[in-house]
Order: structure tokens, then sequence, then C-alpha cells
């Protein structure tokens, strides 16, 4: 697939947002309204909605008919990063201020809060923007048009009844493990969060996609289960390197604060895996340093040169590349030889292939 073609989609998808934004700003407030719009006004890759479209093309469907529901799982990814970067206490998303402390911005300038005050403003303003387009989602299921309406109450249920569920408990499931003893935990439990936390989302986009394209409940339709299968392997294959990123990568590039996972105190397979490769002196200060405010840039920059030295970031990027293997595995038993296959192949080794 080219970038061309890539940017095609992508750039179909703008125009829905826009308008949904625009609907929405004639009811919220100003800050509401800013906070809501501001991760949307730089985007990222946009992964999500063109895999769905990729899927839809796949099964037969035209783009077009899908772009509602295209634009509508972005806005869903966008109201959980909203979350997730108050959860996190992260201050830094695609290179701007994330939602939270533009919110506290907003509240020191129009009020002159005081620190305390300004963060709880923040906070609610990154929340209430989060829940702004959870509601979103909804309305632009109902404007897919082009599809029966069978087919959107259909949708609809995966959404409500599957995907949020799973994606929340893939949230919460995150929190719990960063409040455990790192000890006490194993692989297994850190992949499943993943397959929540990230996989699910994807898996949606798959499945709806193809469910568009083949004009059928997704789980009445096998392609769309298979697609689903594969996205979700990506899904985690996507979450191994990225953490690979967050504690290799640049700042500049990423858009992010690098090594906010060591600071918060992540549980991720690199810590498990650099934690049974390490000496009982590296052990001891790993389990001292992981998660502590007491902890400076020195400290950081030790335990990133622990993680390199014990093999945790090659051994995790295997990983990665074993359930790449396996989603494109996936992927070639849910479609024929085609273009759709093609793209859909080239999609997943862009989005997992990510470099610093």
């Amino acid at each position: 697939m080219s970038t061309d073609y890539y940017l095609s989609l992508s750039n179909l998808i703008q125009p829905v947002i826009a308008a949904e934004l625009a609907e929405l700003a004639q009811v919220l407030p100003e800050h509401l309204q800013e906070v809501t719009a501001s991760y949307l006004q730089k985007p990222g890759k946009r992964l999500r909605p063109v895999l769905l479209l990729l899927c839809c093309e796949a099964l037969g469907g035209k783009a077009e008919d899908a772009l509602p529901a295209a634009a509508a799982v972005e806005l869903f990814h966008n109201w959980t990063l909203l979350h997730d970067d108050v959860i996190d206490h992260d201050t830094l998303r695609r290179g701007q201020e994330t939602g939270h402390i533009r919110g506290q911005r907003l509240g020191r300038e129009k009020w002159h809060l005081s620190i305390e005050a300004a963060a709880d403003y923040g906070q609610a303003l990154a929340i209430l923007a989060g829940d702004v387009l959870q509601g979103a989602v909804t309305h632009l299921f109902t404007r897919l048009g082009a599809v029966p309406a069978e087919l959107r109450i259909a949708l609809l249920a995966r959404l409500s009844g599957k995907l949020n569920p799973e994606l929340l408990a893939g949230e919460q499931q995150d929190v719990e493990l960063s409040c455990r003893p790192v000890t006490e935990i194993c692989e297994a439990e850190i992949l499943e969060m993943m397959r929540l936390k990230t996989g699910a989302l994807l898996s949606f986009c798959a499945e709806t996609g193809a469910a568009i394209g083949a004009r059928q409940a997704p789980q009445e339709c096998a392609a769309a289960q298979k697609l689903a299968a594969f996205a979700e392997a990506c899904g985690i294959a996507f979450q191994l390197q990225d953490d690979i990123l967050g504690i290799i990568g640049e700042e500049k590039h990423l858009g992010k604060n690098i090594a906010s996972d060591l600071r918060e105190g992540k549980r991720t397979l690199i810590i498990l895996r650099t934690l049974a490769a390490a000496t009982p002196t590296e052990r001891a200060f790993l389990q001292q340093t992981l998660g502590s405010p007491q902890a400076g840039e020195e400290d950081w920059q030790q335990l990133t040169e622990l993680i390199k030295r014990r093999g945790a970031l090659e051994s995790t990027a295997a990983l990665a590349e074993k359930y790449l293997q396996q989603a494109l595995d996936y992927l070639e038993d849910a479609l024929p030889a085609s273009i759709g296959r093609n793209h859909l192949r080239d999609w997943a080794r862009m989005m997992t292939k990510r470099k610093v």
C-alpha cells in the first residue's frame, strides 16, 4: 500500500470529524469545547479508522459507506487517550500538552486559580471531554445511512456490550498491575491486559469494517471474525513495540514523555524480563527505583541501561515479531490473495514496525 493511498483514506475521515466537532461546538462551553477538540486538531497516525476502511474495501464495500464508523472509532480512541492521560498523570501527547494540563492552563489564565484548584479543574475538563467524545461515537454510528438499520444496531450492540467493557477492563488491569509487587506478576497477565486495552479496539475496527463491507452482522461473518483476530494480534505487537520505544525512543519523534512508564511504575513485559535476568543487586535497584517519586534523572538513566544490558528489549522485540507473524497468518486465512489483503498486510507491517 502506497503512502498516498493510506493518506487518501485518512483524509476522507477529517471532514466527518470536523462536522461532528462543529455540531458539538454549538452546545459546549468554551473550555470544554477546546479540550474536547484538542487531540483531534493534531491527529495521530489514524491507524484504527484506516484499518476499518481497508477491511470494508477488502470485503467488497465502499470506503465512503463506512466513513461515519471510521470517524467514530477515531473519536473513541481519543476519548480513551484523554482519560488515560489523567490516570497516568502524563503531561505530553502528540508533542503538545495533554487534556488535563491544557485545562489547568485555561483555568489559571481565565480565573487565576491556585495550583491545586487548577489541577482539579483540568482533570474535570479532561474527563468531561472524554465523555463528550464517547457520546459522539454513538451519534456517528447512527449516521451510517448506507448501512441497513439491523446492521447498525448490531454494530452498536458490539460497541456498547463488548468493546466498552473489554477496553475498560484492560485499563483497570493496567492500573491494578501498577499497584501490585512486580515480583508477583506474570507475563500472561500483561499480555491479557494488552489484548484488552489495545487489541480490543483494533479488533472492533476490523470486524466493523468487514461487516459493513459484507453487509453481515460481525458474529455471522467468518471473514470479519478472522480479521478481528488479525487486528487483535497486531494490537499486541504494536503495544510491545510501543513499550520498547518508551525506553529507547526520542521524545521529539514520539510526541510524549520518554521513560514515563518507568516513572509511573508500569508493569511491562520489558520490566518482567529485566527482573528475571538481573543479578540480586540489580533486582533490588529495579524494585526500589521503578515508580519511585524520589528517583531522579540519573536513576532513570541507570534503570534504562540495566534494561538494555539484560536483553529485555531484544526479547520483547522478538515476541512482537511473533505476534505480527501470527497476525499475518490470520490475514492469509481470512482473505484470498487480493489487493485488499495486500493493503492490510502493509498496514500491519507499518503499524508494528515503527522506529525511533
